[in-house]
């Protein structure tokens, strides 16, 4: 290590006695450097700007670009993105960098554990910072000293809860000529809707998808919940939204199957079966030139709700927006936490869900299953109440569609091939229901038009 950093080191290491807390950084980078499924845990609690040092800043951003590029995050390759920055030399140079590492074998621990400590002391420095500011304010005369008072009481909130200054409370009229603009370009037809379902009566009734919300189709098992969700996502893919799937019912082959069946309209069975003709190979192969153009993203590998989690942070940092996130399903999620009742695991999930799409920007799409209660009623329509595990997801969620079809009850029905998409909860408008057509051999619900399916 060069004798000037030591000397800085050292010098830091003096000061920082009551600002931070050099160990558990040097844990932290030294962790994420050993194991990149480390670094899974750590971003949810740690951003580069909780670390004290700048150095441990710059080797911080340097470990998480490679971490969401799906790159090594060794020392060495570490140490090659800080020399293309030209930071290698100011970061202590390839033998510090390699220390952070001998140092978590010598004194092994938990990320998180450390994560926490650094976070605890960057928010002490904040609340510090804060005081210092309200301090230096009090002297300058010429602001009210409600003002003061209050700035200096926002500050400190926002230090406690570590929101950003913009995230702080606003007074209505500071902020509401802004909004009235708003309205006015809505009113002129200059602003773009929500996200479309790729069901025109649907977006009439929705207004299409908003970014944070979270989305819950439920049905029971066939009915075509994952169905009527991957249908949202294509909706917004082939618009060129960014979307991400994370599938832990069917594997990417059969997600690809079920593209290729609903762009192709090519029958899903002959996927199942092997028997496709050669004009199903001709339609799979127009089809193939068609979704490979969407940004649409499928994961089969994460099956826990903190995998899960990370996938879609580091989709997000790797896209730079995630407009719908599918996760097909909710009741197939495993978590390493332990819970008393199912209901609340589940719950919990829908909680983190709502959370990280809001933080994200993303509309978060979650199919729930439906338990047997609907088919005990004579008429079999399902409600709210139906839904397994309710409690928290039904809370959470902006928007629930129980799906029914009464073919799938008798196939001879009259209204054999209708599907009914009952909004059961909309946190922003009213409920209704919604009839289309039920094209399950080609993996879709459609408009009875038919020109959402127009893929060509």
């Amino acid at each position: 290590m060069p004798s000037r950093v030591a000397d800085d080191l050292a010098t830091t290491e003096a000061q920082q006695q009551h600002m931070a807390d050099l160990a558990a950084e040097r844990a932290v980078l030294g962790a994420m450097m050993m194991n990149p499924r480390a670094c899974d845990d750590v971003v949810e609690v740690v951003t580069e700007l909780d670390m004290f040092l700048p150095i441990h800043n710059d080797i911080f951003t340097a470990i998480l670009g490679q971490w969401s590029a799906e790159e090594p995050t060794s020392p060495i390759a570490v140490a090659r993105v800080l020399d293309e920055g030209k930071q290698l030399e100011r970061c202590g140079g390839l033998p510090y960098l390699t220390k952070l590492t001998e140092d978590v074998l010598r004194n092994p621990g938990s990320p998180v554990f450390y994560a926490r400590i650094v976070k605890d002391w960057s928010r002490r420095r904040k609340a510090h910072e804060s005081l210092l500011r309200g301090a230096y304010h009090t002297r300058d005369l010429s602001r009210p000293v409600d003002a003061v008072v209050d700035a200096a009481q926002r500050d400190l909130a926002d230090a406690a809860s570590g929101l950003t200054l913009a995230d702080g409370v606003e007074r209505v009229s500071e902020f509401s000529d802004d909004e009235m603009a708003y309205l006015e370009r809505v009113a002129a037809g200059d602003v773009p809707h929500g996200i479309t379902t790729g069901l025109g009566q649907l977006d009439k009734l929705l207004g299409g998808f908003l970014p944070g919300q979270l989305i819950i189709p439920a049905g029971r098992p066939g009915m075509g919940k994952s169905t009527a969700g991957l249908g949202f996502a294509v909706a917004a893919a082939r618009r060129g939204l960014p979307v991400l799937v994370n599938t832990l019912e069917m594997s990417k082959r059969e997600l690809w199957w079920r593209l290729l069946s609903r762009v192709g309209e090519i029958n899903l069975n002959a996927f199942t079966t092997g028997r496709l003709t050669e004009d199903d190979l001709t339609r799979a192969r127009e089809a193939k030139k068609i979704v490979d153009g969407w940004p649409l993203h499928l994961d089969d590998q994460s099956r826990t709700i903190e995998a899960i989690r990370a996938s879609a942070r580091r989709f997000h940092q790797r896209q730079g927006a995630l407009a719908i996130w599918f996760v097909d399903y909710l009741q197939r999620i495993r978590s390493s936490a332990k819970f008393d009742r199912r209901d609340l695991e589940v719950g919990s999930w829908a909680r983190e869900f709502k959370t990280l799409g809001g933080e994200l920007g993303a509309a978060v799409v979650v199919p729930s299953q439906l338990n047997r209660e609907a088919e005990k009623r004579s008429d079999k329509r399902p409600q709210l109440s139906d839904m397994r595990d309710s409690g928290e997801i039904e809370q959470e969620a902006d928007v629930v569609i129980l799906l029914h079809r009464d073919d799938y009850y008798d196939s001879e029905c009259e209204r054999a091939g209708e599907a009914d998409y009952i909004i059961a909860k909309h946190r922003n408008g009213p409920m209704d229901t919604v009839t289309v057509a039920a094209q399950l051999h080609f993996a879709r619900f459609t408009d009875w038009t038919n020109e959402e399916d127009d893929y060509r």
